[in-house]
């Protein structure tokens, strides 16, 4: 039989689950949130009976296209593909072959399972992310498709794959509440006293007068400026930084409750979230890369986050994925030998970047503050106090230097970055696909050279980095990997 003929023998006869519907109208309403304050205005005119009434049709209207996208949206499971037909006037017609499908994810949101539901999305690592989704079908319908993708995708897997899927499973890694706190203390943020801020900006005439009314509270604030010492700032700078402590681990908390990873023969499994739970499968033999993230204070309770770069270029994070919120070097050791031959390097034989680092950042930060400095001096002389950061931006090109280092060791390159936010990037040689070596003006007249070494699935621009290394050394770490890897590296000659 031809390839066309059995892509058309696939009958695409199966729709999702009714209730698509609802939970598309139920989707789209917040944002109808954002016409609430012209409906407010426009209820002025024409009275709240008229505009109910225009709500209720357009809220009709809605739910019909939802209706019929729902009826035109078919797909059916073939031995070797998945069809998906959909389009109300135009339609469409994808097939997905099983031999090219990198991850299928299940992701159930808190109406989804309430009624047990489940989104499907079918990645092949495309351009365009997703190429199948399948919104609102049973759980049972989830777990059935996604067996009958990786039935297929085993009949073309290499033997080796084959016997490790034969091993029990076996959990990799469990977040306890405990440390789920502890990762919510180290990830705190603002951003939510922005959002807070920005809403009460966009809300305009829905506020109360003694709100929008500045007239109504200047009073208190004059009487208010005259008690501002500095214990009041103080105040409120701790209740800021109390607020984003409180915010991370609420947001860490929603993500990452229950999170677990679990090794089923040569692929991991992860599921985690409270309200929305997601669950993907990591191929083994998709992994490009890992990248241990900490830092001076996580790393003294032995906490560390664990991220695994894939193919998959997907929604949430893309081919980035998390698999240990807050590790102890140990689990980080497990998880990194389940999902290839990763380990983690001797912190001792790391050697570090030129001492030209230390030159290059100092300059880069030194002179734009110098600049700045002397030219506000011109009309304000006490901005001349500000060149008293000096000192503190050399401390801190010394620091960039010491925790900037990096480690060819066989089959595997390592690159360490960061005296804050210490980042280690763990690159088996077999996944580079190119080495970039760049010189800035600045480098070549201290001799110095960057490499940036490219895996499939890292995002554009973005991939790992060795800044400032002596030009003879650069060009023999590139040709070194390039030597392993066989592929023409892209250092400029």
């Amino acid at each position: 039989m031809s390839g066309a003929a059995a892509a058309g023998s696939v009958v695409a006869d199966r729709r999702v689950h009714p209730a698509t519907v609802p939970l598309q109208v139920l989707t789209q309403a917040p944002q109808t949130v954002l016409g609430a304050p012209a409906l407010f205005a426009f209820t002025s005119d024409v009275g709240w009976r008229s505009a109910l009434g225009l709500a209720g049709g357009l809220f009709a209207l809605v739910a019909l296209l939802n209706w019929v996208a729902w009826r035109r949206f078919r797909y059916g499971v073939g031995a070797a593909e998945l069809v998906i037909e959909s389009g109300i006037l135009s339609r469409n017609r994808r097939s997905i072959p099983f031999a090219r499908v990198q991850d299928v994810d299940i992701e159930q949101g808190p109406v989804q399972r309430l009624f047990g539901l489940a989104k499907v999305r079918v990645e092949t690592g495309g351009a365009g992310g997703d190429e199948g989704v399948l919104d609102s079908v049973s759980l049972a319908e989830a777990e059935r498709l996604r067996a009958a993708v990786r039935a297929g995708r085993d009949a073309d897997a290499p033997r080796a794959e084959t016997r490790a899927a034969e091993h029990a499973d076996e959990v990799l890694y469990a977040l306890s509440v405990p440390r789920l706190i502890a990762a919510g203390l180290f990830n705190w943020s603002l951003i939510w006293i922005a959002a807070l801020f920005g809403a009460l900006q966009s809300a305009g005439r829905l506020l109360p007068d003694w709100v929008r009314d500045p007239a109504a509270w200047m009073g208190v604030t004059e009487s208010a400026r005259g008690r501002v010492t500095p214990a009041t700032v103080a105040a409120v700078l701790l209740f800021a930084g109390l607020l984003g402590v409180v915010t991370g681990i609420v947001r860490t908390g929603l993500r990452d409750y229950g999170f677990r990873l679990v090794r089923e023969g040569a692929r991991l499994r992860r599921t985690r979230g409270l309200f929305t739970r997601t669950e993907i499968v990591i191929p083994r033999r998709r992994v490009q890369l890992a990248q241990l993230l900490t830092g001076p204070v996580r790393k003294r309770f032995d906490g560390r986050e664990l991220f695994l770069q894939t193919l998959s270029s997907g929604e949430g994070g893309g081919g980035r994925q998390t698999v240990a919120p807050f590790a102890t070097a140990t689990e980080a050791v497990g998880i990194l030998r389940a999902a290839g031959t990763l380990e983690l390097p001797d912190e001792k034989r790391l050697q570090r970047v030129s001492s030209g680092h230390v030159v290059r950042v100092l300059l880069r930060s030194a002179l734009p503050l110098t600049v700045g400095v002397l030219t506000a001096a011109w009309f304000y002389r006490p901005a001349l106090f500000a060149l008293a950061l000096l000192p503190a931006l050399a401390v801190g090109a010394w620091l960039e230097r010491r925790y900037h280092r990096y480690l060819l060791d066989r089959e595997l390159l390592f690159v360490a970055r960061g005296w804050w936010r210490q980042a280690l990037w763990v690159v088996p040689l077999a996944k580079v696909h190119s080495v970039a070596l760049s010189r800035s003006w600045l480098q070549r007249r201290l001799g110095l050279a960057s490499l940036l070494f490219d895996t499939a699935g890292a995002p554009a621009l973005r991939g790992v980095v060795v800044l400032d290394l002596a030009e003879e050394r650069a060009r023999a770490l590139a040709e070194a990997v390039r030597a392993y890897s066989g592929r023409k590296s892209g250092t400029d000659r």
